[in-house]
């Protein structure tokens, strides 16, 4: 049931603050003792439907684009806008939404009325939606202290806990704390796929974090919620983050079966971005296992099922420089060029197709060269190139018999394996 006194309190907060009008402005306005309106807003006194169109006679006058609606019917247009989004949500269908939902949230009428704060919500699912950093918005939504409820609490701490990527850590920490209110909340109903969703972003966000243990303790609930919920789409995502993180903890059988299971069966997926995740994600653990004709393979299906990952060509590149199959190592690396612009990951993988080039072509790598490459790689965790870069230079130095750099690129190695939690 609508709470109208909530709403009067805290709208009437919202615009005063907005206009940057002094609560014994309006006070004064409205007629009545500034006692009174700052008992009002600090929620130890109600305020009634007179007294509420006061404020928004006030505020219409200092405004003349200000109009309020009191259609109370527009609560649950935009509560039912709500539901349909966080359902997308769970099912991995919000792009198809995405168009229709701004066109509903450029309707003025709706954001002035009623249904203001729940305009706000589905603004920041939205914004979530089309990756624009939410983060601020989402906090100050919820220290409004406006939703009372389990569902809209858990729908929100959740956009909190996901609301922008970031690897900082004091960030993520933050995001999974908000997160754990979410399922906190989501386990005092009957919300299955909502709950799937949560559990998903704990996997997730934990995965960021480099926290894997703690990732995989999250998957067998999370899996059981979104079969229930009939999320295939999500469930299939987190089966490969599943698979992911097992190869990041080198338990590459696990992993793999995980691959192989999710490539067998794309006929039943029929999910394009999902099958070029699968591949992109099996070339480069067969990498790193050396199984170089295996990853080569895998790459150029990722290759062929339209991925612009641009981390396969280190694939396709080194697994055939490996093989001694130069010229179509060259080959990678020339496609790399003609088809990614100047962007800071194509830059970065740039840089170590240079390195490369030179080994094809048996020449010493210059020392600046090296140094310049590995200063960036705490800048470029996820592209994990230390697994192919740090033998690829150790092997280098040996060969040239320089032990001294061989033994600080293999320190290196183990301090980097020792971080990553392989």
């Amino acid at each position: 049931m609508f709470n109208y006194s909530r709403f009067y309190r805290l709208y009437t907060f919202h615009l005063r603050k907005y206009y940057e009008v002094s609560q014994q402005t309006l006070a004064k306005a409205i007629a009545i003792p500034n006692s009174s309106l700052s008992k009002i807003e600090a929620g130890k006194q109600e305020m009634d439907e007179k007294t509420f169109k006061k404020v928004i006679d006030f505020f219409e006058k200092i405004d003349k684009d200000f109009r309020f609606s009191f259609d109370s019917d527009f609560v649950k247009e935009v509560e039912s806008w709500i539901q349909k989004s966080v359902h997308s949500f769970v099912m991995m269908t919000y792009e198809s939404m995405t168009i229709d939902i701004k066109r509903f949230l450029e309707a003025t009428n709706y954001f002035h009325s009623f249904a203001y704060f729940h305009v706000l919500l589905l603004q920041a699912l939205y914004d979530n939606f089309v990756d624009i950093d939410c983060m601020e918005q989402v906090k100050e939504l919820i220290d409004t202290d406006y939703f009372q409820d389990n569902y809209h609490l858990a729908v929100l701490y959740d956009l909190y806990g996901v609301s922008v990527y970031s690897m900082d850590k004091k960030i993520l920490e933050t995001q999974i704390e908000a997160l754990h209110t979410a399922l906190g909340y989501c386990y005092t109903m009957d919300s299955e796929n909502l709950r799937g969703l949560i559990l998903y972003h704990l996997i997730m966000n934990n995965k960021i974090a480099r926290n894997f243990t703690t990732s995989l303790a999250y998957f067998e609930e999370c899996e059981n919620c979104l079969q229930k919920a009939g999320a295939y789409r999500r469930l299939t995502h987190a089966k490969l983050n599943n698979a992911n993180i097992y190869a990041k903890i080198q338990l590459y059988p696990l992993a793999e079966k995980i691959y192989k299971t999710l490539e067998s069966t794309q006929a039943q997926i029929n999910e394009t971005i999902i099958i070029v995740k699968v591949y992109n994600s099996y070339s480069w653990y067969l990498l790193i296992q050396e199984k170089y004709q295996e990853a080569f393979i895998k790459a150029k299906k990722a290759q062929k099922a339209g991925s612009k990952f641009p981390d396969i060509y280190i694939t396709m590149a080194y697994a055939n420089y490996k093989l001694g199959n130069r010229e179509e190592s060259r080959q990678a690396i020339f496609q790399f060029r003609t088809r990614f612009s100047s962007n800071v990951r194509a830059d970065f993988i740039r840089q170590f197709f240079v390195l490369l080039e030179k080994r094809i072509d048996q020449k010493p790598l210059p020392d600046y060269l090296v140094e310049r490459l590995l200063k960036k790689l705490p800048d470029f965790r996820d592209v994990e190139l230390e697994m192919v870069l740090y033998p690829f230079l150790a092997e280098y130095y040996q060969s040239i018999e320089d032990y001294k750099n061989a033994s600080m690129i293999q320190s290196r190695w183990i301090k980097y394996l020792q971080f990553s939690g392989s």
